[in-house]
């Protein structure tokens, strides 16, 4: 049953007072009222995910939500996973991350023309969101120094899913992922002659992390027996092939699809315990 209640929806509010001025009969006015309702239902579910591959589309995204009587309103209510991509300015997406405060799950694959680490735009707007879930190149918010720590910025403190698109991370630190105590699922690079073992160590002892996920540009058997010989298989590692992932074989547009994959394998690992894994793909 569909119960509209004019006094508990501003816009059916509206609608309401607009009948009484009208004399609008009452099965028109249930009509148009159940169809604004099921309008504004449905447009929220249409952005409750934005896709947005290059500038072009981006700033006519921004367009779209500005014409709205309340555009940041309706921004932080209807958007939760936003996807950045291309060419798009770092000016535009610090502003549709502003926009979109609301947002929890983000990716940030951007190699924009315009950015300034020393003023750079896009801190400010991260760290005002409450994200569980965030893909992007650390070169984006980082200069590239040993001495990058994750735990410096606090969008990094609420996640519980990381993916760095980075190649040199366990080259020779481990950024402070170790200190992410949130974090229950990890993506990251790993290449048999530049990866330090030690560095993945402190990552599977991390007390929370249920899925580790490895892109790798090598042979299977390479990096399996990489892994066996410095003594870290462990069942909650997958492995994700370059190739599979450039062909977008692993829904690279849908994070959460992405993760709910690496999920099913770890998962039936854990339930036929004993048995080693490590050279299972995604």
């Amino acid at each position: 049953m569909l119960v509209l209640n004019p006094h508990k929806s501003p816009a059916l509010s509206s609608l309401f007072l607009g009948r009484c001025i009208t004399g609008e009969s009452s099965h028109v006015w249930l009509r148009r009222a159940f169809t604004q309702s099921y309008c504004v239902r449905i447009e929220k579910f249409l952005y409750r995910t934005i896709v947005l591959p290059n500038e072009n589309v981006a700033t006519r995204f921004l367009s779209s939500v500005y014409s709205r009587p309340h555009p940041h309103n309706f921004a932080r209510q209807a958007v939760k996973s936003v996807c950045l991509k291309g060419d798009i300015c770092v000016s535009t997406s610090a502003e549709i991350i502003s926009l979109c405060s609301g947002t929890l799950n983000l990716a940030l694959w951007i190699g924009p023309s315009d950015l300034d680490k020393k003023t750079n735009p896009l801190l400010e707007p991260l760290d005002r969101l409450a994200l569980t879930s965030l893909s992007l190149s650390l070169s984006l918010l980082f200069s590239h120094t040993p001495s990058i720590s994750l735990f410096t910025l606090q969008v990094f403190h609420s996640l519980t899913h990381l993916e760095i698109l980075n190649r040199w991370v366990l080259w020779n630190s481990t950024v402070g992922l170790e200190h992410l105590h949130g974090l229950t699922h990890l993506c990251l690079h790993i290449h048999t002659r530049r990866t330090k073992p030690g560095l993945i160590v402190p990552l599977l002892s991390h007390p929370c992390i249920r899925v580790l996920v490895f892109r790798i540009s090598e042979g299977v058997n390479a990096v399996q027996a990489f892994l066996e010989s410095n003594l870290l298989s462990d069942f909650r590692i997958v492995l994700l092939s370059q190739d599979l992932a450039s062909q977008g074989d692993v829904g690279r547009e849908d994070i959460s699809s992405f993760w709910t994959g690496a999920e099913k394998i770890v998962d039936r690992r854990r339930v036929d315990q004993g048995t080693s894994f490590i050279t299972s793909m995604i």
